[in-house]
């Protein structure tokens, strides 16, 4: 009787040790023996979509609007809008800043080195919106345009705040943000022709440095211009170009899509303060790599694809991460901004655990059990 009562502790107290990780895998072989693996594929995908102790809740909110978000050309500071708020954030130092509004705003841009926002907000009864001029570190700038743009068009703002840049007709202006107000047009539209003139195309400006792209065209087909302030000379870089979306790698190089529908690739822009940028060529890729973010002092990308999240290359296998999110938003730094099923904005490093890719390793054989 001792023999067994000794056993029976033995026993319990190897029970008692396992780990909730052990514990939770062997829930779920129990589960795939039994071929219950909805219940199993359920459970694993709760754990994926889980936060980590290693993640930092960056807004709990829960808007009514879907976010705006924005990132420096460093990918240092995160700027985003949540209905009449918008929120600053420094990675580095770090610093958070949030400023209010009085009403939501219908789109949000942001100087390069994410100090400054351009604001629109829709005006009442027309398809126009009008614009402010906003800095995000303290209370120095809160300036309304004396113009208003289609809404359709991405206006852009100076690194010091002092002047802000918009289309109006097809052509760019600016305007100093301060008093008195006066747009001045600096390019006439017909400089800066879209690849379909008689189509009502769409325009943005992106800021490189203390210079700017400018993106002219629509449905996936556009044109490319360098805009050099200091000459306030224009030049093609490129009429291949599949969307105006641009993603910023670590300052110094940006990238964005060329091809057209059904045959994409991803073109790199490298550009310095005082020359004309150079674009390379690009390389294939394809519909899951076409939100493309680089990875610091790496050749691989991080994209995001449904719900999914994994790093990729040219000539390199793709690696899905253990982590399913409601929707990505970028790469600040190589931390992963994402939302997840509870709305909340979180900020995720990319150091993954051997347990965590054990959950990714069951989640994918369960999957294939459910598909087979």
């Amino acid at each position: 009787m001792s023999y067994i009562f000794s056993f029976l502790l033995i026993l319990s107290l190897l029970i008692s040790c396992q780990t909730e990780h052990e514990s939770f895998v062997e829930r779920i072989n129990q589960l795939a023996q039994a071929e219950k693996y909805e219940k199993a594929k359920d459970m694993l995908r709760t754990k994926l979509e889980s936060k980590r102790d290693s993640d930092e809740v960056i807004s709990r909110s829960k808007p009514r609007r879907d976010r705006i978000m924005k990132l420096s050309e460093d990918r240092n500071r995160i700027v985003w809008a949540e209905d009449n708020r918008i929120i600053f954030r420094d990675i580095a130092n770090p610093i958070v800043k949030t400023k209010t509004l009085t009403e939501s705003p219908y789109d949000l841009q942001i100087s390069a080195n994410g100090e400054y926002a351009l604001v629109s907000f829709r005006l009442k009864n027309t398809k126009g919106c009008r614009m402010k001029a906003y800095s995000l570190l303290d209370d120095n700038l809160d300036y309304e345009s004396g113009a208003h743009i289609s809404c359709r068009n991405k206006g852009s703002i100076s690194q010091d705040g002092n002047k802000i840049f918009y289309f109006i007709d097809e052509s760019l202006f600016y305007e100093k943000t301060s008093n008195p107000k006066k747009p001045i047009k600096l390019i006439d539209a017909a400089k800066i022709a879209p690849p379909f003139p008689k189509l009502k195309n769409k325009y943005s400006i992106v800021p490189i440095d203390s210079n700017f792209l400018l993106i002219a065209g629509i449905a996936g087909s556009y044109n490319l211009y360098f805009y050099h302030t200091d000459s306030k000379n224009i030049e093609l870089l490129a009429k291949d170009i599949l969307s105006p979306k641009t993603y910023y790698a670590h300052g110094k190089t940006l990238y964005l899509l060329g091809g057209k529908i059904g045959s994409w690739y991803l073109r790199e822009i490298l550009y310095s303060d005082s020359k004309k940028p150079k674009i390379t060529t690009g390389f294939t890729i394809t519909i899951r790599e076409l939100e493309p973010w680089k990875m610091t002092g790496k050749n691989d990308f991080l994209s995001f694809y449904g719900d999914t999240v994994f790093q990729w290359g040219p000539m390199v296998p793709r690696k899905e991460f253990p982590l399913l999110c409601e929707r990505g938003w970028g790469l600040a730094r190589d931390m992963i901004v994402y939302e997840n099923k509870d709305g909340e904005l979180i900020l995720s490093n990319t150091a993954y655990t051997e347990e965590e890719w054990t959950v990714l390793r069951l989640y994918e054989e369960i999957q294939k059990k459910i598909n087979d």
